[in-house]
């Protein structure tokens, strides 16, 4: 009887996995490098960052076009409302040897009314303005390139957003099966202590305490699963794609040992990490900003080459073109120029502390999160420990079970205590892999090139 009842308890215990295992063919199989490549395709907050890059470069190819000459065409075309008379007299102009007074009888001019036209084109060479046009170019290279560390810190920040997610995920799967194990628990204790309170051998506050805790902990699953669905919705949102799409999740591997050398870290980090370049990179755009700034002292020289043409206008030659040199200086700033000077160089120390100020700030994260890795490998140690110990718990009271040396509810109980076991190993491992991925955000290290 004993073995036909194990049999059954083992056959019940299996009809939920293979459900599960049905429906599961039926939903998307994720892993984590999946995961994040889909982010990384199709995150929203990134392709913006990505725009901004592309931007900066439009930005950069239009500054390189200042270098060129500059076409400038204007046209101006009117007509009087009403006409203007001149009048000359006799002898306005003086006289002419031989011919006398000029004119020789008092003349009045009249215009006409019908439309007139003045075309003007300039083209205009910069000569001495290259120097501050190509420090602009320079500076909107610095943007570009603070642009690109930008969206490399927006894919950095993702990356450690999809991993935390997904092993947020996983803790909340691990802590449902530790829950279901508990009910399954609790159920068999509910259904033995009816039993025993109708043949009165239990009182019947013990089967009242069970049916409690049986209905608190349906109460955990319950909310476990509401908790677990809304973080599938927020993990479908953080990958660009429908929030209702079902899907499952990986388990991770187990913990890696290698030694991390710290000191090499903190290089890699003062070299990679995005902050820190674009600290670094505001600092080169202060610096081009005031050599532009000073490069304005400098007159501005241009080659022009001009061209006007009028129409209906018989008293202006009808069409006039010229080329020379054209120069623009203002001598006397009343002290503008240097005010100006002194502001961008604070600018540029205040740039500088900034780097110094990131810099610092580097390492002390990188170290902050150093010592959370080893924390986390040090619990995981422990829970590894502790599910060790609970699995050969387990073993004993099964064989003692067989011999009827033990109830079936200590077997019971020793199972949920190992799937507690297990979870909080699952819960150390988990902790340990967000530690891990904290630790290569600190860094500046990137998954996907």
């Amino acid at each position: 009887m004993t073995s036909r009842f194990i049999t059954y308890c083992f056959i019940a215990s299996l009809l939920p996995s293979v459900a599960v295992a049905q429906t599961a063919k039926a939903r998307e199989r994720l892993t984590l490098d999946s995961a994040i490549q889909l982010a990384v395709d199709h995150n929203r907050l990134l392709e913006s960052s990505k725009l901004q890059v592309e931007k900066a470069e439009d930005d950069l190819a239009a500054a390189k076009t200042r270098r060129l000459p500059a076409f400038e065409t204007s046209v101006t075309a009117s007509q009087l409302l009403t006409p203007v008379s001149y009048s000359f007299p006799k002898g306005a102009f003086g006289e002419i040897p031989g011919v006398g007074a000029f004119p020789t009888t008092n003349v009045d001019v009249k215009s006409r009314t019908e439309p007139t036209a003045f075309i003007s084109s300039q083209l205009t060479q910069p000569l001495s303005q290259l120097i501050r046009i190509n420090l602009g170019i320079r500076n909107a290279e610095a943007t570009r390139d603070l642009e690109r560390e930008r969206s490399r810190e927006q894919r950095l920040a993702l990356v450690n957003a999809v991993s935390r997610q997904y092993f947020a995920i996983l803790q909340t799967q691990s802590a449902l099966t530790a829950s279901e194990e508990a009910i399954a628990l609790y159920q068999e204790l509910d259904r033995t202590l009816t039993v025993h309170v109708a043949q009165k051998v239990t009182l019947k506050s013990d089967a009242i305490d069970v049916q409690l805790q049986l209905a608190q902990e349906k109460l955990t699953h319950m909310t476990r699963a509401n908790t677990l669905d809304s973080q599938k919705e927020q993990f479908n949102q953080l990958l660009g794609r429908d929030v209702r799409t079902a899907f499952d999740v990986d388990d991770v591997a187990p913990a890696s040992v290698s030694a991390i050398d710290l000191e090499a870290m903190q290089g890699r980090a003062l070299q990679d990490r995005p902050d820190v370049r674009e600290a670094r990179l505001k600092v080169q755009q202060a610096e081009f900003d005031r050599r532009a700034k000073h490069s304005e002292r400098i007159p501005d020289v241009s080659l022009a080459v001009s061209y006007t043409s009028n129409v209906n206008m018989d008293v202006l030659p009808r069409n006039l073109s010229a080329a020379g040199v054209q120069v623009k200086w203002e001598p006397f700033d009343w002290g503008r120029k240097g005010r100006e000077l002194a502001s961008k160089d604070r600018t540029i120390q205040q740039a500088r502390l900034a780097v110094r100020e990131a810099e610092d700030r580097a390492v002390i994260e990188i170290n902050a999160r150093y010592r959370k890795l080893t924390e986390t490998r040090a619990l995981l140690q422990v829970a590894q420990l502790g599910q060790d110990a609970s699995r050969e718990k387990l073993r004993v009271r099964t064989n003692q079970f067989q011999i009827q040396s033990a109830l079936l509810a200590d077997v019971l109980h020793q199972k949920v205590e190992l799937a507690d076991s297990t979870d909080r190993y699952q819960q150390a491992l988990l902790a340990y892999w967000t530690a891990k991925a904290d630790f290569d955000q600190a860094v500046g290290e990137d998954v996907i090139k």
